[in-house]
């Protein structure tokens, strides 16, 4: 819960103090820590899980691990831009209780800066009484240079295994399966933005 993205941060320590995390929370952490962010093996993010879930399952982690992380390369599922660490949480807590309840350290930030904290001028920091990079960490990764890197990679491993014959796999049935999952709205130009003043579409796609 130290990653600099209060989503990503209060989903994770959700999961550590209380042993229980929601799908969609499941769905942003792993992906963060996979392809599209970290760039870590999914089996580290399976050993965390399997550590502090109550209803862990060694079988359903793994095999939500390796779908979710796109290790397998489906069609349906192979995107490091689904999961953006805070558009997507713009859009799962949009007066950001869930963010002020579990990383309270930017309790007092603005809804306007709740998500992206790094980005509010020093005086709106000082008046929430955290300063970022001291008080909350800032991002550990640029998510936007990391999700495009990420995008080349998995691009390259596609390429190299679409030469070998088809390989039957479990995965998603169809793309409907996936937008269900994972609550990924189908157009997003209807959404008001969240907060009091003007503030980033919530465009999970970038």
């Amino acid at each position: 819960g130290q990653t600099g993205y209060p989503w990503i941060d209060a989903c994770m320590r959700q999961l550590v103090q209380e042993g229980w995390l929601h799908q969609v929370g499941r769905h942003a952490v792993s992906v963060f820590l996979t392809r599209g962010d970290a760039w870590q093996h999914w089996e580290m993010g399976l050993k965390v899980f399997f550590k502090y879930l109550l209803d862990a399952d060694w079988s359903v982690c793994a095999g939500n691990w390796m779908w979710v992380s796109s290790s397998a390369f489906e069609k349906c599922l192979d995107c490091p831009k689904c999961f953006h660490p805070v558009r997507y949480g713009q859009r799962m807590d949009p007066v950001g209780d869930y963010v002020r309840r579990y990383v309270p350290e930017l309790s007092q930030f603005p809804l306007r800066y709740l998500f992206h904290p790094w980005r509010a001028p020093l005086e709106v920091q000082k008046k929430a009484g955290c300063i970022i990079g001291k008080d909350y960490p800032a991002p550990i990764v640029d998510h936007a240079e990391a999700a495009m890197k990420n995008g080349e990679r998995m691009s390259l491993v596609r390429e190299k295994y679409a030469k070998l014959p088809d390989i039957p796999h479990v995965k998603p049935s169809n793309d409907e399966e996936v937008w269900r999952i994972a609550w990924l709205p189908r157009n997003l130009t209807s959404v008001p933005c969240v907060s009091s003043d003007k503030c980033d579409a919530l465009d999970i796609g970038e």
